[in-house]
């Protein structure tokens, strides 16, 4: 991994290498899987902001961190916030988007809410309110996921913009310690439209899995965003409340610690019509789990990936087929794609130089799998 050190007039710097990340009294920003063999250090209001979805490679809308010691301490804070999903925004693709996305309002009416890992969309005002995103995922398992986005306001074309989702935020480590910091992944407020307003979107997946976790005097939040307003007919509907997951295997330590999952707020519009619906709340599990050994069960039920290291030839087996996916190395860089259209496929890694590279699926975007290319 390529060592980096910015200094600033503040004396705030930001050190990586393939040991460490420190980030102190300073703003970085990235996203997708990063792992470390000592530890993740943010201390004096340094911050991580996640790299929004767009669908290039280097902006995924996700956050995975992955060391053995993480420390978020003085006031320090990663934020996703309307990094997930994307709302809908053009006339093509008036939904929002993601598994939960919001339906855009129909010949007039305000967009639906997203629908997140957690709680469903509100629909939109107006006759013809859009519905609002349906919520997906299971709040006990070891996943996480990003907020869908918003539908679109519509009055036969897309008025108000659909908000995007939050981020999804994964810590793993065998210690996790939090003091006076947050973990933020709330959906965006939908856009205010001239007759037709869209909806919110919904809030994102965090999750702290460790052996040990200890947190004090912290905050986390995932909320929905608000639908959005209008002077016209239909406000947009408030979208659902995202998940956050605290999982532990020996100890847990909690003090003043704030969870907030709630969902976004209905949109105002003309009263004299059907109104818009604020979104449903998200959850929020703490719970054990039994170590490596489950995430090693969890995931042979869902995918094969074998053998690993690999010469030549990775055989992938998967439950739901029509699936795509990419490989990219260590810097980012897309070394191939991949369309999935069989549960059992072989796919050539010959052209490979040796090295780590990682597996990640667009329908599964909170996870990526490493592979090792040998010679």
């Amino acid at each position: 991994m390529t060592v980096f050190l910015f200094i600033t007039l503040f004396f705030g710097y930001i050190y990586e290498d393939i040991d460490s990340l420190l980030v102190d009294n300073d703003t970085l920003t990235i996203c997708g899987n990063h792992q470390y063999l000592h530890k993740v250090h943010l201390k004096n209001h340094g911050d991580l902001s996640v790299r929004a979805a767009t669908g290039a490679p280097d902006s995924t809308g996700w956050l995975l961190l992955d060391a053995p010691l993480i420390v978020i301490t003085d006031s320090s804070s990663i934020n996703g916030s309307e990094r997930g999903y994307r709302g809908a925004y053009l006339n093509s693709h008036p939904w929002g988007y993601g598994p939960g996305g919001g339906n855009a309002g129909g010949v007039s009416g305000g967009g639906g809410g997203g629908g997140a890992y957690g709680g469903d969309g509100g629909v939109g005002g107006d006759l013809y309110g859009g519905t609002g995103g349906t919520a997906y995922g299971d709040s006990a398992d070891t996943l996480i996921e990003m907020g869908s986005g918003g539908g679109a306001g519509r009055l036969s074309a897309v008025d108000g913009t659909g908000g995007s989702g939050g981020a999804a935020i994964s810590l793993r480590g065998n210690i996790i310690e939090m003091d006076s910091s947050s973990i933020i992944a709330d959906g965006q407020t939908g856009s205010n439209g001239s007759v037709e307003a869209g909806g919110g979107g919904a809030g994102g997946g965090i999750i702290i899995w460790a052996d040990t976790v200890s947190m004090h005097s912290c905050s986390m939040s995932a909320n929905g965003g608000d639908g959005g307003n209008t002077m016209g007919y239909g406000g947009g509907g408030g979208a659902g409340g995202g998940r956050i997951k605290i999982l532990f295997a020996s100890s847990l330590d909690t003090l003043d610690m704030a969870y907030s999952v709630q969902g976004g707020a209905a949109g105002l519009g003309d009263t004299n019509l059907p109104v818009s619906s604020p979104g449903n709340s998200g959850t929020v599990y703490v719970g054990t789990f039994t170590g490596l050994a489950e995430l090693i069960k969890e995931r042979a039920a869902l995918l094969s990936i074998v053998p690993n290291p690999v010469r030549s030839i990775l055989k992938i087996s998967i439950e739901i087929p029509a699936a795509r996916a990419r490989i990219y190395d260590c810097t980012g860089r897309v070394t191939k794609e991949l369309w999935l259209h069989n549960k059992q496929e072989s796919v050539d890694l010959s052209e490979l130089t040796q090295g780590i590279y990682f597996l990640e699926f667009d329908n599964r975007p909170s996870e990526t799998y490493k592979i090792v290319k040998i010679e």
